[in-house]
């Protein structure tokens, strides 16, 4: 009897933990990646970088909204000074275009 208890617990952890992989994968990657090393401004722009948001050109007000997203809440300023000065200057990652809107940012190849 406490064989078969045992069973159907095992049997029943496994699926618990199947249906949770399914339902949280998502999430926890998140949360995985941005313990990875995604502190600060530079750090929410590095995340995005990162998961490919910078393969099409993006507008200072989609990078605001999409840090937002990602819970990095800064200003448009701030924004535009880190992405102009560390990732499009010093370390050379994005470079920026001239549109009609005003500068574009997209990853540099």
């Amino acid at each position: 009897m406490e064989k078969e208890i045992e069973k159907l617990l095992k049997n029943l952890e496994n699926r618990l933990e199947k249906i949770e992989n399914v339902l949280f994968s998502d999430k926890l990657e998140k949360i995985k990646a941005k313990s990875k090393d995604y502190k600060g401004l530079a750090g929410g722009i590095r995340f995005l970088i990162d998961n490919n948001f910078f393969s099409q050109p993006k507008c200072l007000k989609e990078i605001k909204n999409e840090l937002e997203k990602e819970d990095y809440y800064y200003s448009k300023s701030g924004i535009a000074s880190t992405l102009s000065e560390t990732f499009t200057k010093s370390q050379k990652i994005l470079t920026r275009i001239k549109t009609k809107e005003g500068w574009k940012y997209v990853l540099r190849k």
